[in-house]
């Protein structure tokens, strides 16, 4: 026989559902005291018609003094008992628990088998008073706290550009220590930087190379003096259309002529170099040159005495002064650049005027001298900078306070996006006197934590009405995160989750 428990935790469905799934024919039930389930003198029919169906045998045990018991039933004779809702062949146990009816009506409705909720049997009398009250403030807490602590919002406020520019003559001096705005005075220190780089730049200068035409001349002498033409002497061609000049390789002395020479007269032969280089110098035999400062070619003339050779011209790419020049400039100013961007890096918030940087080229090597053949050449620059620098926050804060006075009511500088500059005016040893130009970003005078707290937790009807009344703002624009909050139609309840940017429009 198997024996099966249950305990008040178990309900009548339970117990069906054990009859009907236990493979053994004879089963005893036993009821721990305080369950329900035999309180009701139906449920125990209701079980031994089950098993009766399921051709089961059962002994119920257990609230003994609820029911009759099956061993006091008498089988002599059967009492008649009604269907009790139950219709043969029809498996009771899966009825849903709606469908059984109770035993007043004699029709038995069967419970679902579901997990229940753990009984609370702390919770008696006052207790569940307390405990919902607890509940509940914790709820109303928990609630609060999410609203307050979880959305955000970004507000943008928009205002029209507004610049105001100004000029002003100040000194940085190397003996002040912090800005005097009285006197127009802020303190000066002197930096130190030496660069070194190299540069390869094509060269773009021409120049006609080639050799001189040589030749060989004779020089008639008509004249009754003797002439004599030292070397280097110079001819110059008469005929051929083109004046070519020449001169004497050697001294050449021709003696005087007899009286009326037509013919054979005085000449002397000598070897001559053209004076310039190409072809045009490649006369031929039988032209006639003027020889020296003798300008009457009836008394003296020189003729080419064989076709001259050797001349010849081309032109080559050498590097010109102007290509030096050039490279030095740029790059002197690229080293300059580097020079500068390092002093800034390593002294960040300085200002370095214009014309308060001042070179000393240590050294400069050029591998083509000017006029040299080729098509490219290298430069190496090594140069020491010495920069006359000061602070751009006294810079900005001295134009700053120059200009308060002339800024109108409601607006106040933005020092973030205003802009200073400044060039030297005159130098001295140690000081500086520098012109100042400020273009000063005007915005509206906000008092970000006061918008904030006054639309903190508002509807936003209440919120747009409220920005729309600030002065000099030409638009704003709400985000709330996360962004479902929306929703809500209200702002964050906690003035601090609300961040407040005021910008100015492109």
């Amino acid at each position: 026989m198997k024996r099966l428990e249950f305990d008040e935790k178990n309900n009548l469905a339970d117990v069906l559902n054990a009859i009907k799934n236990e493979a053994d024919a004879q089963i005893e039930i036993f009821i721990f005291p305080g369950s329900e389930i035999l309180k009701d003198s139906a449920n125990r029919e209701v079980l031994e018609l089950l098993a009766k169906q399921s051709g089961k045998e059962i002994t119920i045990k257990g609230n003994e003094t609820v029911g009759p018991k099956i061993s006091e039933k008498v089988e002599a004779k059967e009492q008649p008992k009604e269907n009790l809702g139950f219709v043969e062949g029809e498996d009771i146990a899966e009825k849903e628990p709606g469908q059984v009816e109770e035993a007043p009506k004699k029709k038995f409705k069967l419970p679902l088998s579901i997990p229940k909720l753990p009984k609370l049997g702390f919770l008696k009398g006052k207790r569940w008073i307390y405990f919902a009250g607890g509940f509940l403030i914790l709820a109303i807490v928990g609630l609060v706290s999410f609203f307050w602590f979880v959305p955000s919002a970004d507000i943008t406020l928009s205002t029209e550009k507004k610049f105001q520019e100004s000029e002003l003559s100040l000194v940085a001096s190397a003996q002040a220590e912090e800005i005097d705005a009285k006197k127009g005075i802020i303190p000066l220190k002197t930096l130190e930087i030496t660069k070194e780089d190299v540069v390869e730049k094509d060269a773009t200068g021409t120049k006609t190379v080639g050799t001189n035409a040589k030749g060989r001349v004779k020089i008639i002498n008509r004249d009754t003096k003797e002439k004599k033409f030292f070397a280097g002497t110079e001819i110059k061609t008469i005929t051929g259309g083109k004046s070519l000049s020449f001169t004497l390789d050697d001294v050449a002395t021709v003696s005087a002529a007899p009286v009326a020479c037509t013919n054979d007269c005085s000449e002397t032969a000598v070897n001559v170099t053209a004076k310039a280089i190409g072809e045009d110098s490649n006369v031929k035999t039988g032209t006639k040159f003027q020889v020296g400062s003798v300008t009457d070619t009836t008394k003296v003339v020189a003729e080419g005495l064989i076709n001259f050779a050797g001349g010849s011209s081309k032109k080559i790419t050498v590097v010109s002064g102007d290509d030096q020049k050039k490279a030095k400039d740029e790059l002197l100013k690229k080293i300059e650049k580097e020079a500068k961007e390092e002093l800034e890096k390593e002294n960040p918030g300085i200002t370095i005027p214009e014309g308060g940087l001042e070179t000393e080229i240590l050294n400069e090597s050029y591998s083509k001298t000017v006029g040299s053949e080729a098509k490219d050449f290298r430069l190496s620059l090594e140069v020491k900078f010495i920069a006359k620098v000061f602070s751009e926050e006294d810079l900005k804060e001295l134009l700053t306070k120059s200009i308060s006075e002339s800024i109108p009511s409601g607006f106040e500088v933005d020092k973030e996006t205003s802009t200073v500059t400044s060039e030297i005016l005159e130098k001295t040893d140690k000081d500086l006197k520098v012109l100042g130009k400020i273009a000063a970003s005007l915005i509206p005078k906000v008092n970000e934590a006061e918008v904030a707290r006054n639309i903190a937790g508002k509807d936003f009807g209440t919120t747009d009405k409220y920005l729309k009344s600030l002065n000099s703002i030409s638009g704003f624009e709400i985000k709330l995160e996360p962004s479902f909050f929306r929703i809500f139609g209200t702002m964050p309840l906690s003035g601090g989750r609300i961040k407040i940017n005021v910008v100015q429009k492109e």
